[in-house]
């Protein structure tokens, strides 16, 4: 398992520069340079990696603060610990440098591109877009906060992670078992991730899901789920996509599905709403091994 990665970096940044990021129409995300230290580049076993992961994920929810894009990676952060957990175990998977590794590695330096190219004012895609605007408004619950980045990370960035690094395994066996298997430790990570997030941002997110959540009828749970299958899905058209034209028309559903979601998760806004959680958040207690919520990511969110 404590095999080197080199080639795998290569993927990962190819993801990047290979894939069309619609806003629309086929206009592309500015990329991380190779030589960006916020981006991972996963060498070692995969709890290494995972650890890797986790670390920088927990820098950037320290550095937002009370910023209203912070529930997104707190409830991230949960995920690598639990995952983490699982990589540890020998049987948690059939082929854990795939999935803890390689795939966890791609996906997280997804999530790092997109918020570091919002911070510096450059194009991201559509679903990003929208997700870090609701965040800047601050009149959307933080449940909505998730799920717009959950939607956006999953819908849109997950399929092409997962077809730059195949979704069969080198003697030809389908990934999909692996793939499922992640789906409990997302379940794990799911309901303490919520309790932080009530507890340090709002409320109203430690009621039942279909209390804060806009989309009627279902859980953030059962949402996850069914991305993931979706995700799944679009990364078999883009691997099947013979040609250029039909590659673009496989990124072009990816990124519309994910934009109309994102449309979809930020109807609801409650005007005066931002002034609450941000008292919420700047008065309640620390919590344990948490950095101090200030106003410099209330600051950021606004601008």
């Amino acid at each position: 398992m404590a095999r080197t990665r080199g080639a795998f970096f290569k993927v990962s940044a190819g993801v990047v520069a290979g894939a069309a990021l619609l806003t629309g129409g086929p206009a592309a995300a500015v990329p991380a340079p190779r030589n960006d230290t916020r981006r991972l580049s996963c060498e070692g076993p995969a709890v290494t990696c995972v650890r890797e992961a986790r670390r920088t994920l927990t820098r950037v929810r320290d550095e937002l603060g009370c910023d209203h894009r912070a529930p997104f990676p707190v409830i991230y952060v949960h995920l690598e610990r639990t995952l983490e957990t699982a990589a540890a175990k020998p049987d948690s998977f059939d082929e854990p440098d795939w999935l803890a590794g390689d795939l966890n590695t791609g996906f997280v330096n997804l999530y790092l591109d997109a918020y570091h190219a919002d911070r510096k004012g450059r194009p991201v895609p559509q679903a990003w877009k929208t997700a870090f605007e609701a965040a800047r408004t601050g009149e959307v619950n933080a449940g909505q906060d998730v799920l717009l980045g959950a939607n956006a990370h999953i819908q849109r960035d997950m399929p092409y992670v997962l077809a730059a690094l195949g979704l069969t395994r080198p003697g030809g066996a389908s990934r999909n078992a692996d793939y499922r298997r992640f789906q409990a430790v997302l379940d794990r990570a799911y309901a303490p991730a919520v309790q932080e997030i009530a507890r340090r941002f709002d409320p109203v997110v430690a009621l039942a899901d279909a209390r804060w959540n806009p989309i009627a009828g279902y859980t953030a749970g059962r949402l996850f789920r069914m991305w993931r299958e979706q995700a799944w899905v679009h990364a078999q058209q883009l691997t099947a996509a013979t040609t250029p034209a039909a590659r673009r028309e496989t990124e072009r559903r990816i990124e519309t599905n994910a934009a109309r979601w994102a449309r979809l998760l930020n109807t609801v806004h409650v005007p005066g709403y931002r002034a609450m959680r941000d008292t919420y958040c700047r008065t309640h207690a620390r919590p344990r091994g948490h950095a101090t919520p200030t106003t410099a990511g209330l600051k950021r969110s606004a601008t």
